[in-house]
């Protein structure tokens, strides 16, 4: 009788095992309207596999404090299934093997893979790494040179012409400026990927194609920061170390570099007519793609990791891309999604909104990811912030100092 007992509980548990929905975890690091989208989207994934594959999203908060997190589960060895991860804070996974290849999944599913020409190329190249593709995007962005059409009209400029030059920007912010003491043509945002894209727009670079030269040092950087200085000592441009959006709201400023995530914001809550260019070129024309990407990790389950997948696919269709870049204003990364009635329609209404694909596919590049990254970051932005502040600081000597430090943190970390 026991015996029999035992061979029964043993076949309940094992039904119980068998029935149970694989689990799935998604840690994300957004809020509002953009973690609504994605828990919406997840719920609809959970109820069209109810008691197959059950998915729990956490909010791991900021991309910094996401990394963190992320690199004291992966010594721990308690990583989720996925997590949504900033391009440039991808360097440590990398380097440790620690993201599972969604090309292997890729391979063996001949329908998908012939789906994979419809992603725009300059995602799908940012997130593939010695042949793999390791990434889907999903809140990509690249940054715009907003606009107040209201004050480059009160200060006699076109507001449909666009500043193409920093040269450019700085002769309308002259121009805004002389409006009063409180107006400035142009808030200078020290965001880590504006920097990035203000040196490259110079024709400057900031670190080798292996990660492993500091390139910061240059006559077109050592430029680039001196005609800043200039520009913030003229009080033309404005730098503030917080309140940013407030300033941009007040309707006393001419332009500001934000990313195309901040169209929907901006057209909610300033009280001037919004307009948006592209970034400008003074020699260089490259410029970021921000945002974050959704990354599988390797040491998961099979069956986990297959479950996964299937999340990855979903999140990345047509219809949930659409769905995406509609809610929130980021954009769309397929094709199929950009050029779909529903998404023509929205730019036609709001025009603004297709510049940042203008960018998309003519200039926009991944960021630099490596290992030592946002420590060589940290270095160059304190230097932005020392010209700034400091209108009689050596730009030459600050930079090549600079690079010395940044190229120090490198050898340090591939010794």
């Amino acid at each position: 009788m026991k015996k029999l007992v035992f061979v029964l509980l043993f076949l309940l548990v094992a039904l119980l095992c068998i029935a149970a929905p694989v689990k799935v975890s998604i840690w994300y690091s957004q809020t509002g309207v953009y973690s609504q989208t994605l828990l919406d989207i997840i719920e609809e994934f959970n109820e069209l596999h109810k008691g197959e594959i059950e998915v729990e999203a956490v909010y791991s908060g900021s991309y910094t404090d996401t990394m963190t997190k992320l690199l004291a589960a992966m010594v721990a060895n308690d990583l989720p299934t996925i997590a949504q991860i900033e391009q440039s804070r991808i360097g440590q996974f990398v380097d440790g093997d620690a993201f599972e290849s969604l090309t292997k999944f890729i391979n063996r599913e001949p329908e998908f893979k012939a789906q994979m020409d419809d992603f725009f190329e300059a995602f799908i190249t940012a997130q593939t790494y010695d042949g793999q593709l390791i990434a889907f995007p999903l809140n990509p962005s690249t940054p715009l040179l907003y606009i107040n059409k209201d004050l480059f009209r009160q200060a006699g400029l076109d507001p449909e012409k666009r500043p193409v030059t920093w040269q450019d920007v700085y002769d309308v912010s002259e121009a805004i400026s002389a409006l009063g003491d409180e107006y400035y043509g142009l808030r200078f945002s020290t965001s880590d990927w504006i920097l990035e894209q203000y040196l490259w727009s110079w024709g400057g670079e900031i670190i080798s194609e292996d990660g492993r030269e500091m390139l910061i040092y240059s006559p077109e950087n050592v430029a680039a920061l001196e005609f800043l200085q200039k520009a913030i000592a003229d009080k033309v441009w404005v730098w503030v170390a917080s309140g940013g959006s407030d300033l941009d709201l007040s309707g006393r400023i001419g332009l500001t570099q934000r990313s195309t995530g901040s169209i929907e914001y901006l057209l909610a809550n300033a009280g001037w007519e919004v307009g948006a260019f592209e970034m400008p070129e003074q020699g260089g024309s490259k410029v970021p793609i921000g945002g974050a990407n959704v990354y599988m990790f390797k040491d998961r389950p099979e069956a986990e990791k297959e479950a996964g997948w299937k999340l990855l696919k979903f999140l990345s269709s047509k219809e949930n891309t659409l769905r995406w870049a509609l809610n929130t204003g980021y954009m769309a990364s397929r094709k199929s999604a950009f050029n779909s009635p529903e998404m023509q329609a929205e730019l036609a209404k709001v025009p603004i909104k297709g510049v940042t694909y203008d960018q998309l596919m003519n200039r926009a590049i991944r960021r630099p990811w490596f290992g030592p990254y946002r420590e060589v970051l940290a270095e160059f932005t304190d230097t932005f912030h020392t010209i700034i502040t400091d209108t009689d600081a050596d730009c030459d000597a600050l930079l090549k100092r600079t690079q010395e430090t940044c190229q120090e943190i490198l050898d340090d970390y591939y010794w």
